[in-house]
Parts: structure tokens; C-alpha cells; sequence
């Protein structure tokens, strides 16, 4: 008896479910329309937030792999100048430089030139560039202890 009315059931579902279901795939449905009667707010552009541009030439290394040369930049720590870490890194692809999208302000790069850690204070101001070339972190003052780690 319960088979018979799970199957009643069953049959019952697809029966009012398959005109539904046939509404839906051939796409009837009402138009929307929008009405400009009420007071709606207004959305507008925002004023972009000031950036500047951070280019890092790190040291440039290379590593064989299978005969073939391949070229690398050292990692960069970049941190605020009250010694606290914005964030570590990387070009993941060649030995293109480091850019990164910053607010302007200061801020201490450390990079590993020479097997030793060094330290420079780069400039950033609004819509500019600043550059640290590898020559200016090959000549860094080293990282200190008083330095951010």
C-alpha cells in the first residue's frame, strides 16, 4: 500500500511540475518595468585614492636549469618606517623588476646584494614613481638590529 502511494505521489509531482518546468525553459516570464517615481539615490564616481608607484631592481641571480640559464630577482621585504612588515616579495616569472602600488609616504625596502641583508628608505609620492635601481641596494648601509627584521 505504501508503494502505491509514493507511486501516486510520483506521478502526481510530474504531472504539475512538467508545464512549469516547460514555462521556464521556453523563457516566458513578465517584463520588469522600473519606475522613476520614487527618490532613488544617486551613485557617483569616487575620487581614486592617492598612489604612487614602488619599482625595485633587487639583485639579479641566475640558476641553470638543464643547460639553460635562468635569471631571478632577490625577494623584498617592504616594510612601514615605524618597522612594521607591509609585506614580502617576489617577481614569480624572470628577472623583471618589483612594482608595487603603494600610498605615498616612506618606507624601508630590505633585500638580500652580496650574501648580506641591506636597507634603503625610498620616497613614494602621489601618482609618481620611484625607482631603487640594484646599484643603490648593492650599496645600502647593511640591515641593523635596529632595523625592522
Amino acid at each position: 500500500m505504501k508503494e502505491t502511494t509514493y507511486s501516486q505521489a510520483k506521478r502526481a509531482v510530474r504531472r504539475h511540475a512538467t508545464p512549469a518546468l516547460l514555462l521556464l525553459a521556453l523563457g516566458f516570464s513578465f517584463p520588469v518595468y522600473a519606475s522613476g517615481s520614487e527618490q532613488l539615490p544617486l551613485v557617483g564616481p569616487q575620487a581614486p585614492l592617492p598612489q604612487g608607484i614602488l619599482t625595485v631592481y633587487s639583485e639579479r641571480y641566475v640558476l641553470v636549469d638543464s643547460d639553460a640559464p635562468m635569471f631571478f630577482r632577490r625577494p623584498v621585504e617592504l616594510y612601514s618606517t615605524d618597522g612594521r612588515l607591509v609585506g614580502a616579495y617576489t617577481n614569480p616569472i624572470g628577472d623583471g623588476p618589483i612594482r608595487l602600488v603603494v600610498p605615498p609616504g616612506q618606507y624601508l625596502i630590505a633585500s638580500e646584494s652580496h650574501w648580506a641583508r641591506r636597507t634603503v628608505r625610498a620616497d613614494v609620492k602621489d601618482g609618481r614613481e620611484t625607482v631603487v635601481s640594484e646599484e643603490i641596494l648593492e650599496q645600502a648601509p647593511l640591515f641593523s638590529s635596529s632595523s625592522p627584521r
